[in-house]
């Protein structure tokens, strides 16, 4: 579930739609096509809009630890609409490996655009991993 803006990984999306096409293509059996049975359409759209929402947002703060509430309140935001996203879905749909990348995706977002990921959790009395631990039920 890597999004390739912040990553070197494809995203979910991308990763399904070369699915279909292998499967459209006969390169690999239905029972192979995991993403589709896996991972609703409407589930990668709403997620990938989240992540985005939470790129756009921490863009546009000052690097500066004055904008570390403002950070961590855009985080907030954006598990809560995970964990929303998730629900809808069952439950189920962020599982440890997806967990770990939107983990992941946020720390990258954040060094994209400077922020010492060390400072900004010390500052909130977080251990470094931590970041989402408050919101997160995925």
């Amino acid at each position: 579930m890597a999004y390739a803006r912040y990553s070197t990984d494809v995203t979910l999306a991308q990763a399904k739609r070369k699915e279909e096409e292998e499967f459209s293509a006969g390169l690999i059996e239905k029972d192979d096509c995991i993403y589709a049975e896996l991972f609703p359409d409407s589930f990668i759209h709403q997620t990938e809009m989240v992540l985005e929402q939470y790129a756009a947002s921490i863009a546009k703060l000052p690097n500066h630890p004055d904008s570390y509430p403002a950070i961590m309140k855009t985080i907030e935001t954006a598990v809560l609409a995970l964990n929303e996203i998730n629900q809808v879905g069952g439950g189920g749909l962020i599982e440890t490996e997806e967990r770990e990348e939107l983990c992941d995706y946020f720390d990258q977002v954040l060094i994209h655009w400077g922020f010492d990921i060390d400072d900004l959790t010390k500052s909130q009395n977080l251990g470094r991993y931590e970041l989402t631990d408050d919101w997160r039920e995925w």
